[in-house]
């Protein structure tokens, strides 16, 4: 058995691998990209046998001998297998709206729903993907449910582990954080009774063996893919907050072992399960933000990310000109699947740089919402907000974030932070680094300190909320 750890996080856009040692120091790393399918407006799905089969290659090509692996994921995309492993249908993307419809039809039981889960009803979450699913397969016979943990440790055990861990079970909109267990009203009320749902467990539990990679490797842990974040990003204590810029953008407020009582339309999440009491978050999702620049980047505004600093910091300053990103709808706190993006304040004088700078604010505008919301309803208040992903690399961003939410951004120095959780994990149950490992990186972030007057940030928020009152809605067939 090998020194190293593996971890897998299986992206949106890619799935990335990076090979640890006992003391935390990166040793190798690899990725190869997702091809997402947009079979029609509002479509997101793609192909997880390729995936797995991608994935495998890369296992068996290992540089390092390995101890073990863990993975972390996009949360609440679902996937539908036979007894046989073999799919019934693509896996259907987190960003996937085809489902607004029918979560509209069903919004009388929103409250009951979030009462239970901690999620609103809306096309993000899981549950309305599997009702589609099983409507469109028509098939009798039992499935098998799950997150993409799930099917990418069945397929790479031989069907020998059907599990997932408490953080990606508590993003499907059918499992119950109060009782920590899939929940049989729900499942009576949608009509799953023949569906088999996965045994859940603690994110870092020995799951078993891979059984068709070249060597048997341990899977030791499972992770969400921003609960992975949170813990990488070091955020232990109430009250402290990260953002990750990624795909979309996710705000995430430790809540301790307590439920929020007034979330104002935020979501009550699992952050982890520690002695057997659960860690609850606050947790605020945008849809849009590294997928805005993939857009720039495919309508030719821009050629590569290098180009966006350049742009932003030479474009004219236009106080009417906003983008709305509204490209999959609008996540919290409005929940709007209907809603579309829009550019507004459209003048003679807009070009090219103005609309690269309006999207990196644009991306500061949809967080900066969310983080009025939780600043107002926490106990402790936000001072502070440590930040990774992609795009916390742009430094325009950040300090406009900075300036319009007048707190301190701290770029966590991790790039990989969701990988770093993973590892974190692992190494820590299994005796090998202290909670100093992380405290040590906080030290050495990158911070970003506020500027301007109170009077401004309300001025900006005044139009950014004209612009959301604009778009919100548009999509829906009257």
């Amino acid at each position: 058995m090998g020194n190293f750890f593996l971890t897998v996080d299986l992206g949106t856009t890619s799935v990335k691998l990076i090979w640890w040692s006992e003391k935390g120091e990166k040793v190798g790393e690899d990725s190869f990209p997702v091809e997402l399918r947009f079979p029609f407006e509002g479509g997101v799905e793609f192909d997880p046998e390729i995936m797995v089969k991608e994935l495998v290659k890369r296992i068996n090509q290992s540089p390092f001998p390995l101890r073990g692996m863990g993975i972390t994921n996009q949360r609440e995309t679902t996937l539908v297998w036979d007894e046989a492993g073999k799919l019934v249908y693509p896996a259907i993307v987190w960003q996937d709206r085809r489902t607004a419809t029918w979560c509209e039809a069903h919004r009388e039981k929103e409250e009951w729903l979030f009462q239970k889960t901690g999620l609103f009803l809306d096309p993000y979450f899981s549950l309305s993907k599997l009702v589609w699913i099983l409507e469109k397969v028509k098939i009798s016979r039992p499935l098998h449910f799950g997150t993409l943990d799930t099917y990418i440790l069945w397929v790479l055990s031989g069907g020998k582990i059907f599990s997932t861990d408490y953080t990606n079970a508590s993003r499907t909109l059918i499992f119950n954080l109060r009782s920590l267990c899939w929940d049989e009203e729900i499942i009576k009320e949608f009509g799953l009774e023949k569906v088999l749902f996965p045994q859940v467990v603690p994110s870092f539990h020995l799951r078993g063996e891979t059984q068709i990679t070249a060597s048997r490797i341990p899977v030791y842990v499972v992770l969400g893919d921003q609960q992975a974040s949170f813990l990488g990003q070091g955020c232990f204590e109430r009250g402290s907050t990260k953002n990750t810029y990624g795909t979309g953008c996710f705000l995430m407020a430790n809540w301790g072992n307590d439920w929020p009582e007034d979330t104002q339309r935020l979501l009550v999440t699992l952050a982890s399960l520690e002695e057997d009491k659960p860690i609850f978050a606050l947790e605020a999702s945008t849809f849009s933000a590294g997928v805005i620049i993939e857009w720039l980047k495919r309508i030719e505004l821009i050629k590569s990310s290098q180009d966006i600093e350049r742009m932003a910091e030479s474009a004219r300053p236009l106080e009417e000109l906003l983008l709305v990103p509204a490209f999959c709808g609008l996540g919290a706190p409005y929940w709007d699947p209907f809603a579309r993006g829009a550019i507004l304040g459209l003048t003679p004088q807009v070009g090219k740089e103005e609309l690269v700078r309006g999207a990196l604010e644009a991306v500061a505008f949809e967080v900066g919402d969310l983080i009025r919301i939780i600043d107002g309803i926490s106990p402790e208040g936000i001072r502070e907000i440590s930040v990774d992903g992609g795009m916390s690399q742009s430094r325009y961003l950040l300090q406009f974030q900075a300036d319009l939410s007048g707190k301190i951004i701290r770029v966590f120095p991790e790039k990989e932070a969701t990988s770093l959780g993973v590892f974190y994990l692992w190494a820590n149950r299994s005796g090998f680094l202290s909670r100093e490992f992380i405290e040590e990186r906080k030290q050495k972030t990158l911070i970003f300190e506020p500027r301007g007057k109170e009077k401004e940030r309300e001025k900006l928020w005044k139009k950014w909320q004209r612009g959301i009152d604009k778009v919100r809605g548009w999509a829906k067939n009257e």
